[in-house]
């Protein structure tokens, strides 16, 4: 499975420890091809950002409780890249980056 194209992204929730980690839950209108090839019926992304500078995307079925951890090889880096900006600017210890 390859990842990409993913739009209308929402802030679910969020969680933050401090000078550790920010966790949001993400949802997003996935494409109708990774749908299919995942069998997942209610996506959503769980993105930890890690205070050091690492971080995790990994996506969650509501619908099915599948968890799908992919490796950044697997998203699009423009996804990659739109996915984490976009967790940053919602995240409380990440705005000013």
């Amino acid at each position: 499975m390859y990842l990409k194209d993913i739009e209308n992204l929402e802030c679910y929730s969020k969680l933050s420890l401090k000078q550790v980690e920010d966790r949001l839950l993400i949802t997003a209108d996935f494409p109708k091809e990774f749908l299919y090839q995942s069998q997942m019926t209610h996506p959503f992304l769980y993105v930890i950002l890690y205070v050091r500078g690492k971080e995790m995307i990994k996506i969650l079925d509501e619908g099915t409780a599948k968890l799908y951890v992919p490796s950044k090889k697997e998203i699009d880096p423009k996804t990659y890249k739109k996915i984490i900006d976009f967790a940053k600017q919602h995240s409380k210890q990440f705005k000013n980056d």
